[in-house]
This record gives structure tokens, sequence and C-alpha cells, in this order.
């Protein structure tokens, strides 16, 4: 009984750990051991009870959605992804160990030793620098590579069950099939995945190039339009008295240069995507007659964000800013936007003016679903925004002070 639990524990242990390395979440070392003891539980219990081996991945499948908050499909892909993973391992090294120990316990918790070693040693390291294996791209695929792998794991936990004597006498063979199919199922997901972000990355490239020939078009007509400058200025010379002349003309140019010069500095904007999306949200700001101002140093988050990345949070953040801005009650309507570079930290920061703070539940903000209005198409932005910051090993810091929200998303470059 008492190995039973050693090895059960440490089965699970090694599952649901890879699991949160693969998607980033094993820095939270209470969601870690509090799914882990939760899981082991319930498997030893269902084995006791020799009850079907489904439910104990039932167990461990519902552990980590309760704990982690997880979405669904996406435990359950990853869960049998590891599975797959950890019972190659295990025939493996289950192999390699066989020749030079006897005892089937023994084996069993060295196997498991070994496994969780390794598993500690890959998390440390951060061979991944990406969470490639869990991502629901593309439907199809997603519910193709789950059957696919829990055929796997259930075909072979079937075979264990009812003649565990082939598997045993083959057990290098066995290892070398499962490990096979086991490795190429995991590349052909994330062949699936790396060709859908190639589409996403191109999809935006475009829409976004058609957005910057919009600005260059915009400062040809600021060209062509220095001519009707003059023209204006000469009436002004013509019609006004001294007196009046000098004010007019500079109330008429500061109302112009202001303008101008935001989008002259647009075409200092290196990364294609933050120079489209700030001239978009100028342009909106200038129809509702909002303040927009932006700070946007080159290189900052450009080899942390891709595209994709850049646009989901620069476009969840500006909407929620506008929804608070255009609101009647707002009495300060303007909304900043900065990137830059401070003490080895990338920020990027968004201020604006809060109608009532008191709706804002800084406690939930970022939880799937969480929203200050009674909608179901709103509330999923923020949560996306906190994913790819996780993903990044990034971090969000919120504050309001004197009705007005500040989100400071920041990286510590000197972490690598």
């Amino acid at each position: 009984m008492l190995s039973s639990v050693i090895i059960n524990g440490m089965n699970t242990f090694n599952i649901i750990y890879l699991w949160a390395t693969l998607t980033k979440k094993n820095n939270d070392i209470l969601k870690l051991a509090l799914s882990v003891l939760i899981a082991s539980i319930l498997v030893t219990g269902i084995e006791v009870l020799q009850l079907n081996f489904m439910l104990e991945y039932i167990a461990v499948i519902i552990s980590i959605k309760i704990i982690y908050k997880a979405d669904f499909k996406q435990v359950i892909l990853g869960f049998f992804l590891v599975l797959i993973a950890v019972m190659s391992l295990e025939l493996i090294f289950a192999a390699l160990i066989d020749k030079f120990i006897y005892d089937n316990i023994v084996t069993e918790i060295c196997v498991e030793g070994i496994i969780l070693v390794g598993e500690i040693i890959f998390s440390k390291i951060n061979l991944l620098n990406e969470n490639f294996i869990f991502e629901n791209k593309d439907n199809i695929v997603f519910i193709y590579s789950i059957l696919i792998c829990s055929i796997y794991a259930m075909l072979f936990k079937i075979s264990w069950y009812y003649d565990n004597i082939v598997i045993l006498n083959n057990l290098f063979l066995s290892s070398l099939i499962f490990g096979i199919l086991a490795l190429s199922q995991v590349l052909i997901y994330l062949y699936f995945i790396k060709v859908t972000r190639e589409k996403e990355s191109l999809k935006i490239s475009n829409e976004y190039n058609a957005v910057i020939d919009e600005i260059v078009q915009e400062i040809k007509q600021r060209q062509h339009d220095f001519v009707n400058y003059k023209n204006s200025i000469r009436g002004m010379v013509e019609v006004l008295s001294e007196k009046d002349l000098k004010e007019a003309i500079r109330t008429y140019m500061k109302d112009e240069d202001i303008y101008d010069s935001k989008i002259n500095e647009l075409i200092y904007i290196d990364n294609v995507v933050v120079r489209s999306i700030i001239y978009r949200n100028m342009c909106r700001a200038k129809k509702h007659n909002i303040v927009f101002k932006y700070e946007i140093e080159n290189n900052v988050l450009d080899n942390i964000l891709s595209y994709n990345e850049f646009s989901n949070i620069l476009n969840n953040l500006l909407n929620n800013a506008f929804d608070e801005v255009t609101k009647k009650d707002c009495s300060i309507k303007c909304i900043e936007i900065k990137i830059f570079n401070e003490n080895k930290e990338s920020h990027l920061i968004v201020k604006n003016q809060v109608v009532n703070p008191s709706d804002i539940n800084l406690d939930e903000i970022f939880t799937r679903g969480y929203s200050t209005k009674n909608t179901d198409t709103r509330g999923y932005g923020l949560y996306n925004v906190q994913q790819i910051v996780n993903l990044h090993k990034g971090y969000i810091k919120i504050n309001i002070q004197c009705n007005e929200i500040i989100f400071d998303i920041y990286f510590n470059n000197s972490s690598g």
C-alpha cells in the first residue's frame, strides 16, 4: 500500500509538473502541490477500489482544471500529450534499469525519480521559450490531437492491464515504438501550430501595411496642404489688424503643428504594428475629441512579443481605455501610452481616466469573462493580455489614483 502511494504520488507529480512547465505555470508552487496532492489521493483511491483506469485520468484532469482554472480542452490535450511523453520515458528507463534491478517496486521508484530529476533540470534551463504545445489555434487540429493522444494512451494502458507480459518481454521494442508514436504526434501538432502562426503573422502584416500606406498618403496630403496653409496666413494678413494678427497666426499654427507633429513622429516608429495601432487610435481620438499622447522607444519589446501578441495587448488595453473616456461622465478625455526601457526593464504603460473606480475589482480583473459591463461578449480581453504576459514571464502592475487607471506591463531584461 505504501509503495503504491509513493509511486502514484511520484507519477502524478511528474505528469502535472511537466504539464505546468510546458504551459509556463510551474512558478506557482502552492497550486502545483495542491493539485498533485488531490490527484494522488484520488488516483490511489481508485486503484484500491479497483475501478476503471480511465477514472484515474479523469481525476487528474479535473484536479488540474479546478486548481489552475485552465481551459478544459487545453487541459485534456495537455494531459494526454504529457501522459504519452511520461509513458515513453517510463518504458525507456525501465528497459535500461531492468537489466540491473530485479525488484519491480524499486525499478518503478527509480524510473519515476529519474524522470522527476530530468523534468526539474528541463524546467530550470528553460529549453522551451514559447508555449507551443497547448495553444488552441485550430479547432479541428486541436480535437484531432486530443483524440490521437488519448487513443495512444488508452491502447497502451489496456494492453498493459490485460497482457503486460508481452510488453515486459519486449520492453525495448515497446518503448521504441511508443516513443516514436509520441514524438511524431507532438511534432505534427507543433508543425500545425507553426503554420497557423505564420498565417496569422502574414495576415497581420498585410493588414497593418495598408495602414502604413494611409500614413504615407496623409503625409503627402499634408505637404500638399502647405499651399493652403500659406494662403490662409496670407488671408489673415489682409483682413486682420496688426494687433489681432499675431495672436491669430500663433493659434492657427499651434493647432496645425500639434497634429502635424504627431503624424510626422509616426514614421520614426520602427515596429509596423505599433505604428499602425497608434495611427488608428489617433484618428479615433480625433473623431471623439480625445487627447491621445504617445511616447514610443524603438526595439523595446520587439524581441519579446510577436506582431500578433503586440496587436492583442495594445488593442485590448486601448479599447478598454476608449470605452472609459468616451463615457458621458468622463471629465478628462485623455489616453496616454508609453513604451520604454528603464532599469533593465521593458515597459508598456497605458493610462486613462476612469469614471467609477469602485466598479473595478483588481482581484478579478484578469479572470476569464470578467467585465464591468453586463454582456456576454466582453470580458476576455484582459484575460488574453495576462496569458501573453505570463507566457513571456512578464508582470502586470495596475494602479488606480485620482480616478486614473495605469496598466504597467513590464519584462525583466536581466532574467534572459
